[in-house]
């Protein structure tokens, strides 16, 4: 029937978001995020210097990344006076996230990853869905938090909102704030490659959460 009502073109992308969309609620049902499971695999083993990194959506690419000493220092630079309060490095998280993306998306391909991409797409070569960017953005707040420089948060599990009958499933990465304890949601898939990341209480990000310049948009 599908053969018949499109394009074969057009009846392979509606399978594969069908089938993805399948997927998510099996593992929405389960109750956390998917980039969870794909982290188990693999975060104990990353380093800097050899990571995975996962693009076009639902990490169905995965690259081994690395972060030189130098690409880094600007990274670092951010956090080399310590922060006075939880509020002022969870500021510099977010600048830092972005800072990151600007050193990996050339080399992954990913430097043109457009701002909340699109759900309902044909192309996801060079993009990242929020399964991506869960899984990236937690990679890169652990180096932070391994080298030491987080000193008012801890990094937690990536989450996920949404129900089938009510919006879209939405994924993002987590950080604890270790003095008040308050879960605050990471979250990098709103704004376009090397953009500041998106830094919210989990507690308002799993209401439905969005920037207001999302707001209006209806391709999602």
């Amino acid at each position: 029937m599908l053969a018949a009502m499109f394009g074969d073109g057009t009846r392979h992308t509606i399978i594969r978001l069908l089938t993805g969309a399948a997927l998510l609620a099996v593992l929405a049902g389960c109750g956390p995020s998917p980039a969870r499971g794909l982290l188990a695999d693999h975060l104990h083993e990353d380093t800097r210097r050899n990571f995975v990194f996962c693009a076009h959506y639902g990490c169905t690419a995965r690259w081994n990344m690395a972060i030189t000493d130098e690409e880094w220092a600007p990274v670092r630079a951010l956090f080399e006076v310590p922060a006075t309060d939880a509020a002022a490095e969870r500021e510099r998280i977010a600048l830092a996230i972005g800072r990151i993306e600007r050193v990996i998306g050339p080399k992954s391909g990913t430097d043109a990853d457009r701002p909340g991409a699109t759900i309902i797409t044909g192309r996801t070569r060079g993009q990242l869905d929020c399964i991506d960017e869960a899984h990236n953005t937690t990679v890169y707040l652990t180096f932070l938090e391994r080298e030491g420089l987080l000193h008012w948060h801890k990094v937690g599990d990536p989450i996920i909102r949404g129900r089938v009958i009510d919006r879209w499933f939405h994924n993002t990465a987590t950080v604890t704030d270790t003095a008040s304890g308050v879960l605050w949601a990471v979250d990098s898939w709103f704004g376009a490659n090397g953009e500041p990341a998106d830094v919210v209480t989990a507690d308002r990000w799993l209401k439905g959460w969005e920037p207001e310049k999302f707001a209006t948009r209806t391709d999602r």
